[in-house]
This record gives structure tokens, C-alpha cells and sequence, in this order.
């Protein structure tokens, strides 16, 4: 996916032989080339010259700064219905800079026809013949020689000249990946316990209670304890770092990763039907989503971020206003309600009507444990709700055994999950986090059959 300005020096494909980022320009950060008077300078010297300042900021960018946009890279649909990338900046995980200086485009249907049959692309087949099939925009570092000038060929004869490129162009390649991009791990897991920003596992128990043991304390001692707590979980979180390394754990770069690719967009529900020109892309275009890349905010602009919650705390040594509460969606069961009646049925309540159409067997698992078989599955012979929405009873087609422990699943994921009346999805249970309008959260509880 590329513009024909971005490849002003006609390096071509990749696979066609040409020389790698690395050979083009390569990196030294520990070795420098030491100067003095009448030294004869070659070609090996000049490139350790150059090597090593480019290798120190990429070594600086990398493990400093890690990747992300900087500026521009909008990802966006033009009005000939073509993919486009704006002009902008921003890092890779190995440090290199990206820099696009065009507009880029593609067209999606043409696109499609190339890489239908590519193994790993999945597509969905719809009415009418009609595809859809989500991507996501990638952007990775391209060198390329440049300004070809008379050179010699042979240094031994003197006389003989050939043609060598005088000048690298740093640009960008521009690349669509079947599926929505993946999260990279970003690291530092113990630092992101602490501060609450991922869930709390078994994994970091001891991060999880010096949290805990700090937010026990008095709010005027909490900013100390935090530094403290930070800088003994930040030791060890960068034990954990390292450069790139392949099967055997021998290291390969001194990055942490190479090559690379920055995630620009993902772009979902795309729909192309085969035309009298080939296949094209039709309505209605989706939106890409930028959100998902990452971003690299100007140091200037954190300083004065960090200014920010001092005007929501008040009065010094005021806690912070607590933030409102996150909209609630879906229905959620109360685990309460749930109960085994007889041997050979369950009934549950929601706290909000349920869709009838969207209440079946295929909605619920139910699995039964005993001491002496293990776990094995109870078929469901219907499941249906009462009247007012509310009452759901779920019809077994065998007993379950005396003494038994029985697991219940109430789908509120997947692809056919429970549906309130507005057709949010199962919110789980009364006490789980707030579900989307889009997925919601399965309903697990563990009953004895007594």
C-alpha cells in the first residue's frame, strides 16, 4: 500500500534482492571511530562514522521513547472510495524514525483480489456475492540507495568506472494486515499493578498489597509511599526487559524489537462485491479506527498534564472527586435467584427483561462434577423466560445426581449471547464491571445439588 512518491529511488520490492535497512544503514552505538592526524580514511571508516551516532538515538528512541505516532498518519477514506494515509511522523520499536511525506491510497477491491486466496486472510461470505472482511494499517521503516554517480569499479585498475548509489532515502512502507491488529505486551507489568492500570493476578500479589497497603494509609503520607513503591517495582520491571532473541534466547538485536511495525488503524466491516471493472468496495465504508494505535505525546504537553488534578483536588489534602459511574448496559443475573428445582431443572432471575427470541439451550452450559465420574455435561433440553421477561427456567434432559456439583454459564459473549429488550448483551452478574453495548460478560455460578 504505497504512493509512487514513496519510492523515489526505485528500490522496488524487498524480495527482488535488495539490500537490507540494516546493510544501507547500519548501526554501531559502542564503537566510534577514533581520529588522527594523516589517517587514511576508507569506506568501513566513514561507516563506523556514521554508525555510531545513528545507533545511539536509535538505541535512545527505542528503549526511551518505544513506538509510536508522533504526529499526522490519518487513516481515512477519500471520495474515490480509496484507503488513505495523510503525511506524518513516528517511531518503531527499534528506533528508526517513519516519515511519510505523501499521501498514500489503495483501493480495497483490488485489494481483495489479490490477497483472497493468501492462507492466512479469513473473509466472510454474504448475500448477493458480497465479501467482508476487516484489516489493519501497519506502517514499517524502507531504505532505499538513491542518486546513482560514477564510481570505480575495480580499485586495483584505476581506470575502469561503474555506477554506485551515492545517497540512502529514508521512507516509509505502508502495509494492510488481514484482522484487527493485536496488543503488543507493553511491559513494566509490576508499575501498572501498582498504579491499578491493569488487573491485579496472582503473578504480582506482592505489587497488589503494597497498593492496598499504601491506599490504608493517611492521603498526606500516600505520594511518598508511591515513589518508594515505584522505584523498587521499576528496578524489577527493567530486569525483565532485554533485547529481541530468537528460539534458543540468543540475542539478535539490541532493540526490543526488529523488525517492526506500527499499528496506524484497524478497519472493520469492510464489504466488496465483484463489479463489470472487478471487485469494489461498497456502501456502507466503515470508519477506520486510529484509536487503537499508539501515541507519543511532546514531553512540553506532559508537563502541564501533570498540572491538571491539582485544580480537581481543592483544598490541599482533599481527596480527589470520586468519577461518576460508568453507564450500565446489558441485563445481569442475581446470583441469588439462581436455584435447582427437582432434579432436573435450574431457574434464574434478571434484573431487566430479557429478548425472548434471544433466550435458547445454545445460551447456557450447564456441566455437572462428581467425585467418582469427574465433570461431564448436562444436556439442556429448553430454556425460556416467564412472561414478564424476567423468570428464565432451563429444562434438563437428564437428573442430576445427589451430591453433585453443578457449574451454570449464561452467555453474555460470543456469537449468540442473551439480549435484554434493547439488545444489550448479558451483563453477567449484578456485582461484575460494566459491560459494553457491544459485548457483555458471561454469568458463572458453582451450586450443589443436594
Amino acid at each position: 500500500m504505497t504512493a509512487p512518491t514513496l519510492d523515489p529511488c526505485g528500490c522496488g520490492d524487498r524480495a527482488t534482492g535488495q539490500a537490507t535497512d540494516d546493510a544501507l544503514l547500519p548501526i554501531g552505538p559502542f564503537t566510534a571511530l577514533q581520529y588522527h592526524f594523516g589517517m587514511l580514511l576508507g569506506v568501513d571508516d566513514l561507516d563506523t562514522a556514521q554508525a555510531y551516532p545513528r545507533g545511539k538515538i536509535r538505541l535512545h528512541n527505542a528503549w526511551l521513547h518505544r513506538e509510536g505516532v508522533v504526529w499526522g498518519l490519518d487513516v481515512r477514506f477519500n471520495e474515490r472510495r480509496e484507503l488513505t494515509v495523510t503525511p506524518g511522523l513516528a517511531l518503531d520499536a527499534a528506533g528508526r524514525e517513519l516519515h511519510l511525506d505523501a499521501t498514500a491510497c489503495v483501493d480495497l477491491g483490488k485489494w481483495y483480489a489479490k490477497h483472497a486466496d493468501d492462507p492466512d486472510f479469513l473473509f466472510e461470505d454474504m448475500p448477493n456475492g458480497r465479501k467482508r472482511f476487516a484489516v489493519h494499517v501497519v506502517a514499517r521503516f524502507r531504505a532505499c540507495p538513491a542518486r546513482p554517480v560514477p564510481a570505480i569499479a575495480d580499485p586495483c585498475a584505476g581506470a575502469e568506472t561503474d555506477t554506485a548509489y551515492s545517497r540512502v532515502t529514508e521512507s516509509v512502507e505502508l502495509l494492510l494486515r488481514p484482522g484487527i491488529a493485536v496488543p503488543k505486551d507493553p511491559g513494566y507489568h509490576r508499575l501498572r499493578v501498582l498504579f491499578a492500570l491493569e488487573p491485579d493476578s496472582a503473578q504480582y500479589a506482592e505489587v497488589q498489597a503494597r497498593r492496598e497497603l499504601i491506599l490504608g494509609q493517611p492521603l498526606g503520607n500516600q505520594p511518598a509511599a508511591y515513589l518508594a513503591a515505584f522505584r523498587e517495582f521499576a528496578a524489577l520491571d527493567e530486569i525483565d526487559l532485554g533485547p529481541q532473541r530468537d528460539a534458543d534466547g540468543v540475542a539478535t538485536s539490541l532493540v526490543p524489537e526488529d523488525p517492526t511495525e506500527v499499528v496506524l488503524a484497524d478497519v472493520e466491516g469492510i464489504i466488496v462485491r465483484l463489479g463489470v471493472d472487478g471487485w469494489a468496495v461498497s456502501d456502507p465504508l466503515p470508519v477506520p479506527n486510529v484509536r487503537v494505535r499508539p501515541s507519543h505525546v511532546a514531553t512540553a504537553t506532559i508537563q502541564e498534564l501533570l498540572c491538571g488534578p491539582l485544580y480537581a483536588l481543592g483544598t490541599p489534602g482533599s481527596p480527589p472527586p470520586a468519577p461518576p459511574p460508568p453507564p450500565d448496559t446489558g441485563p445481569r443475573i442475581d446470583p441469588a435467584s439462581v436455584r435447582i428445582t427437582g432434579r432436573r431443572k435450574i431457574v434464574l432471575r434478571t434484573n431487566r427483561a430479557l429478548d425472548r427470541e434471544s433466550v435458547r439451550p445454545s445460551q447456557f452450559s450447564i456441566t455437572a462434577y462428581t467425585k467418582s465420574d469427574g465433570w461431564h455435561t448436562l444436556d439442556i433440553a429448553n430454556a425460556f423466560p416467564d412472561a414478564a421477561g424476567t423468570l428464565v427456567t432451563i429444562d434438563l434432559k437428564e437428573s442430576m445426581t445427589t451430591g453433585s456439583t453443578i457449574r451454570l454459564i449464561a452467555r453474555g459473549t460470543g456469537p449468540t449471547p442473551l439480549l435484554g429488550e434493547d439488545l444489550a448483551p448479558l451483563a453477567g452478574s449484578l456485582t461484575d464491571p460494566p459491560a459494553s453495548a457491544n459485548d457483555g460478560h458471561d454469568f458463572v455460578l458453582m451450586l450443589r445439588r443436594g
